[in-house]
């Protein structure tokens, strides 16, 4: 039997998918998935019948023996145990009563391990409460923040536009780790005869869907981008139709006119040839000389100017003519709620103070009124959060934490009650992407485990038990409003049949250089900060730590069967290029240390060819229960712009 479903991790793809069921009689007893199989479907246009390693691996998760089943509680022993759903929420229902009348004291963190129109069941519960909030991002802030302020709004070409593209460049987006689908799309592009253009700090696994590449530093990329542009302005190559469509376009020029090419490629430690490289694709002089599409990566965003990168990279796109057009734009992202009504959770209530991500261990800890209250759901901050020990710390400093998890993450590891919650394959959820224009109905093709609860229905089960009750809405009813926007025309049954719809939304971004800002123009960056500090390297740590996404896992939800991998104990793999120069005073036969100020961590060090010389990679997601979070290295740095974690710009050494 097959059945129609969804993956709502936090991904780009929202993959539909076809999950395979086995017959009862006939189904797998010893299969760590029970039988079940996850393909993905070959009738949706952009997931292409095909599906990752970790969408394979969603039916094994589920059955993980790790996977908690019970509600659990902090007894007087100090241990988590089994309990029933009854206490466990009138528990929680009653220390919400205790701080109704001071809601500052009570904070909701909520992630996006789950996305969707029911997912914002939670932020109903708290917005009605009044409770304190999270803002910042720990993800994509500084790249959206950088939209608004270059188009007024995040916006992108449709996504099967790229197949209209002429030349592709793709500013450090991993189209094998962390963007499946595109690059299946690249790989096609290419096939054509489209050349693609590969600009990163390396490391990354572009070989298969990369023509050319250009090597640079890391956080560098802003400087490259203006370097061409700055050509673009000397050879006077930009035509009043665009630069009058911008606003502050004299000051810009003058700005960068000022700087030196050579000054400009120096900062970001390219060459002349890789500039003249960028100017040929951007300048349609390579493919058949039409537009040239850019992908733009969320981790170049990562640094303390990450937001600046982006605008460059925007404005580079912009002033050579590949904005507003058919196979070209900027693809950086939307947001994946975009087309879906979810204001019922938004207009619940206000946060009566918000804690910015970033630096949440700090603003715990110096909070005035102190939190008292702790709600996590749908994310593992512990884990995830940058001065990861002392976010710890600040969590077992609350009076009383519920996380709403399906495994004992570092966060619920520190929660006075731990509610399990479905899974995918489980939940019912209708969401769309981040990167393209599908609506997706997630049907529940699996049961729920033991006495696991969707977490629309943890919600509600708080709210009914308060003393002052909050009703909420009929689950069907909230889905139903999430299709009743101007970019949808599909009923939920006819979505629940098809599993998929397509918004209306234009196929060419900024069609016309027409802009969502009130003036109807591109907004130029008004500065490029040459920062010393971004450029220098601190005395002792010359080395700058990029914690990538791994291949088989996503964020902290490592790995796949929820347990970690069985060399657990042993240290983790980090890469750098052979020719760093941290490898003449090491001797990778004694045990090796990766330290920063904030920490240090024994690791493993292999070599890996076309890394820039002074960086580091590892892999992220790591748990500091089983000390593998680089997070526990990395500092609170908080990005330009967007309110996002500067991950990228922690230094660091190699030492025996």
């Amino acid at each position: 039997m097959q059945c129609l479903s969804a993956c709502s991790l936090d991904c780009h793809g929202a993959c539909s998918l076809v999950v395979h069921l086995p017959d009862e009689e006939t189904g797998l007893r010893d299969d760590p998935a029970g039988g079940v199989r996850v393909t993905g479907n070959p009738d949706h246009p952009f997931t292409r019948g095909v599906v990752c390693v970790k969408g394979r691996g969603l039916a094994a998760r589920r059955l993980s023996p790790d996977r908690i089943t019970t509600p659990l509680m902090r007894g007087a022993d100090g241990a988590l145990h089994p309990t029933t759903w009854d206490e466990a929420l009138s528990l929680c229902a009653a220390k919400l009563d205790a701080l109704r009348h001071a809601p500052e004291s009570i904070l909701h963190l909520r992630g996006f391990g789950y996305r969707g129109a029911l997912a914002e069941a939670s932020n109903y519960l708290f917005n009605s409460l009044g409770a304190a909030s999270k803002r910042g991002s720990l993800c994509d802030g500084a790249g959206d923040a950088a939209c608004e302020a270059d188009f007024g709004a995040p916006d992108h070409n449709d996504s099967d536009d790229l197949a209209n593209a002429a030349a592709i460049v793709n500013w450090g987006k991993d189209l094998a780790r962390s963007a499946l689908h595109l690059g299946l799309m690249v790989r096609d592009a290419r096939k054509r005869g489209v050349p693609v253009l590969t600009i990163s700090p390396g490391g990354d696994d572009n070989d298969a869907f990369t023509d050319a590449r250009i090597r640079i530093r890391p956080g560098g990329d802003r400087f490259l981008a203006a370097a061409a542009i700055r050509r673009l302005l000397a050879d006077d190559a930009v035509p009043q139709a665009i630069s009058g469509r911008t606003r502050g376009f004299a000051e810009f020029r003058a700005m960068l006119l000022a700087r030196s090419e050579a000054e400009l490629l120096a900062a970001c430690d390219a060459t002349p040839a890789d500039l003249d490289t960028l100017c040929a694709w951007m300048r349609r002089k390579v493919g058949s000389g039409g537009p040239t599409a850019s992908l733009l990566g969320w981790g170049l965003q990562r640094y303390l100017r990450g937001g600046e990168s982006v605008r460059y990279i925007n404005a580079l796109v912009m002033l050579s003519g590949n904005m507003g057009v058919s196979g070209g734009g900027a693809y950086y992202g939307i947001s994946s709620g975009r087309s879906l009504n979810l204001s019922w959770s938004k207009k619940a209530g206000t946060p009566a103070r918000t804690f910015l991500l970033s630096h949440l261990a700090r603003e715990l800890a110096e909070a005035d009124p102190t939190v008292r209250f702790l709600w996590v759901d749908a994310f593992n901050p512990v884990s995830q959060s940058p001065d990861a020990p002392a976010l710890a710390r600040a969590v077992e400093g609350v009076d009383f934490t519920v996380v709403v998890e399906a495994f004992l993450t570092d966060t619920a590891r520190r929660a006075d009650v731990v509610l399990p919650c479905a899974l995918v394959l489980e939940r019912e959820e209708i969401f769309g992407s981040a990167y393209h224009n599908y609506v997706a109905y997630a049907a529940p093709a699996c049961p729920m485990p033991g006495q696991v609860r969707h977490d629309f229905d943890i919600a509600r089960g708080v709210a009914r038990r308060l003393a002052r009750p909050i009703p909420f809405p009929e689950r069907e009813e909230v889905l139903r409003q999430a299709l009743r926007t101007p970019y949808l025309e599909v009923s939920l049954e006819e979505l629940k049949a098809t599993g998929w719809t397509k918004a209306k939304r234009p196929s060419v971004a900024w069609e016309g250089l027409r802009f969502a800002h009130p003036d109807g123009l591109y907004h130029l960056p008004d500065a490029l900060h040459m920062d010393v500090t971004d450029v220098a390297t601190p005395d002792g740590y010359p080395l700058r730590l990029l914690t990538l996404l791994a291949p088989d896992y996503v964020n902290s939800q490592v790995p796949l069967t929820g347990r970690q991998p069985e060399d657990a104990a042993a240290p983790l793999t980090v890469q750098v290029a052979p020719e760093c120069p941290a490898l003449a005073a090491l001797d990778i036969t004694r045990p090796v240390y990766l330290v920063s100020p904030h920490g240090r961590m024994p690791v493993r060090v292999q070599t890996l060819p076309g890394i820039h010389p002074r960086t580091v990679l590892m892999p992220r997601g790591g748990w500091l229960a089983h000390g593998r979070s680089p997070n526990a290295l990395i500092a609170p740095l908080a990005t330009d712009i967007g309110d996002g974690a500067a991950y990228y710009d922690q230094r660091v050494r190699l030492e025996n």
